[in-house]
């Protein structure tokens, strides 16, 4: 659970297993990656954006909406999105393989650091 807003340290906690990545060593980063993305929102647009997981679910229950789709059959997958399991499901690997962050919340990554471009 992340109520979007980053703690003194914003510190992401994991006791890594074995050398080879494991199924949990990748879900947690996808679930740390997703969470930090909370904060992100949560600056850049409120809690509808953020809580909402940028209008695929009710901010305050995390329900999926009946107007959420399933997984895409192909290509990325909006790492701040629910999509509706029920509708399109796709297996671990793929989630993991072409989970991304979208352009457009790298460019709110970008706008919230207010970074100060040199001439």
């Amino acid at each position: 659970m992340n109520p979007a807003i980053l703690g003194i340290d914003a510190s992401f906690i994991y006791n890594k297993g074995a050398f080879v990545a494991t199924q949990a060593d990748m879900d947690f980063k996808l679930v740390a990656a997703h969470e930090f993305g909370h904060s992100v929102l949560m600056y850049a647009g409120g809690i509808f954006l953020s809580w909402g997981h940028k209008g695929s679910t009710n901010p305050i229950l995390q329900s999926v909406k009946s107007t959420t789709p399933g997984y895409p059959e192909k290509g990325a997958i909006d790492l701040m999105k629910y999509y509706d399991w029920s509708k399109s499901r796709v297996d671990f690997m793929r989630r993991m393989k072409d989970s991304t962050a979208m352009e457009i919340d790298i460019k709110r990554l970008i706008w919230s650091s207010q970074i100060k471009w040199l001439k």
